[in-house]
């Protein structure tokens, strides 16, 4: 199902009406996923259409950002919000390694930011970052060492922030992010780790932002996701 950009997975949605139905026949007492019931009862489709305001508006702070720690100008792909269950997510992995910079975020609602890139991508935003501070020797040096790496983290800070900001501005409420990590690795095995630190099921339904950012000093750009578990979307949705 899809509204605008908004997208509910054909599991969620399948998930959701099977809640429906099953409060309907047993009565709100006798849900068998407290979680899920509770999402369904504050579910409501002009609410996508807010959440897809509140992508569209941390997308354009992101993309200013990115043009102002490298110079580069930035264009934003279409920023995508989706309902999805992580057993659906899981199926469209790959073993290919990436590079992962992400940030943990809690208070009312909680859930993790990440920036996925190919290594080469990362180095490009790390050089455009240094050599926009004038901390760039100009080498071809494509190792992501000490410096690269910081660089990364500093842009994920940023990029996350106006996610989570925008977040916190909608609801009214305050987050607290913790420091940024970095993880090299398989995109598989770190996207399974994600959802299994987040306490999260192959048949949650979740709430993911999408979007990717382009600018030449990083070449094909980058992907930007958020997620949040099921008892913060079910916050989210009170909220607004």
């Amino acid at each position: 199902m899809k509204r605008g950009n908004v997208f509910i997975s054909p599991k969620s949605w399948e998930i959701i009406m099977e809640s429906i139905i099953n409060e309907e026949i047993m009565g709100e007492n006798n849900s068998n996923n407290d979680k899920r019931s509770n999402f369904v009862r504050n579910f409501y489709l002009l609410g996508l259409g807010k959440i897809e305001k509140i992508g569209k508006c941390a997308a354009k702070k992101a993309a200013d950002f990115i043009t102002n720690l490298t110079g580069n100008p930035v264009e934003i792909g279409v920023v995508s919000v989706m309902l999805i269950t992580p057993y659906e997510i899981k199926k469209e992995l790959k073993d290919e390694e990436k590079i992962f910079t992400g940030i943990n975020f809690s208070g009312e609602i909680e859930g993790v930011g990440i920036l996925i890139f190919s290594e080469e991508s990362a180095l490009k935003l790390s050089k455009s970052m240094l050599a926009e501070i004038g901390m760039d020797d100009g080498s071809d040096d494509n190792v992501l060492d000490d410096m690269k790496i910081s660089a990364i983290n500093e842009a994920c800070n940023l990029i996350i922030s106006a996610y989570v900001d925008t977040l916190a501005n909608f609801m009214k409420t305050s987050l607290t992010m913790s420091p940024p990590f970095f993880i090299k690795g398989s995109e598989r095995e770190i996207i399974e780790k994600i959802f299994k630190d987040h306490n999260t099921g192959d048949n949650d339904i979740i709430l993911t932002f999408k979007s990717k950012l382009y600018s030449q000093g990083i070449g094909s750009g980058f992907e930007v996701l958020i997620i949040m578990p099921p008892d913060s979307l079910n916050t989210l949705f009170q909220k607004i």
